[in-house]
């Protein structure tokens, strides 16, 4: 018959209750540390590469600063409100329009744009960046229409 012996306090895996939970703390201290230097904590995938041609009225013209909608540095910026009446996909990448016709889209332009934009029928590049957290449209080569 086995007989098992009492654990002596020189024993290897002897351990008392706060031996056991200062292990439990260093264990889970050391998981943390991992996480952080090993994962990719916080970080976001990129949109992919888009270029997209848009013809829309402007329903809204507007100057404001970059640190507003939490772009940074502190800079002059040009939002347009534009109703989306048609839009198709130039080059390879994705088209992020393709669905929103019909549809007010906010476009940021750092290109000084002209207030009498407002109410015109407009044809220009548009193009999203941002992640899968949240991004902006930005807007190029306008064109206005008649």
């Amino acid at each position: 018959m086995l007989k098992f012996r009492k654990p002596l306090k020189t024993d290897l895996f002897y351990q008392t209750m706060g031996n056991r939970f200062v292990s439990f703390i260093f264990i889970l201290f050391l998981t943390a540390l991992f996480l952080v230097a090993v994962g990719d904590v916080g970080n976001a995938v990129p949109a992919v590469s888009n270029v997209s041609i848009i013809e829309g009225f402007v329903s809204e013209y507007a100057v404001i600063f970059s640190d507003l909608i939490g772009i940074e540095p502190r800079q002059t910026l040009y939002r347009l409100t534009i109703n989306i009446t048609s839009s198709y996909n130039i080059g390879e990448g994705a088209d992020f329009l393709f669905n929103m016709t019909g549809q007010d889209v906010r476009f940021l332009s750092k290109e000084k744009l002209s207030p009498e934009l407002f109410g015109k029928r407009i044809k220009a590049n548009a193009s999203y960046k941002g992640d899968e957290r949240g991004g902006v449209f930005w807007i190029s080569n306008i064109e206005v229409l008649q």
